[in-house]
């Protein structure tokens, strides 16, 4: 029996009210090479339905490995205030 596909642990880098600057973040991260998904991005319809917090777009790292350099870019392209 062949063992189970390995999972690809993923880390959260980035949660914000704006899809826009959740998007923008991912497009950056991807076109840097980095592999990165958009989890709650069309969760703005929930809102009243679910705590307003939880419908927030969040930016994921797909590899582990990628995390520090992620982290890096995120600092370079948004002011303090919006981390």
């Amino acid at each position: 029996m062949a063992a189970p596909p390995r999972r690809c642990p993923v880390k959260k880098l980035f949660t914000h009210h704006d899809p826009m600057i959740a998007g923008y973040l991912h497009a950056t991260l991807e076109s840097n090479g980095i592999d990165a998904t958009v989890k709650n991005g069309y969760l703005s319809g929930a809102l009243g339905e679910l705590p307003i917090t939880t419908t927030w777009p969040e930016v994921w790292i797909i590899h582990d490995d990628d995390l520090s350099k992620a982290e890096q870019i995120l600092k370079d392209i948004l002011p303090a205030e919006e981390l």
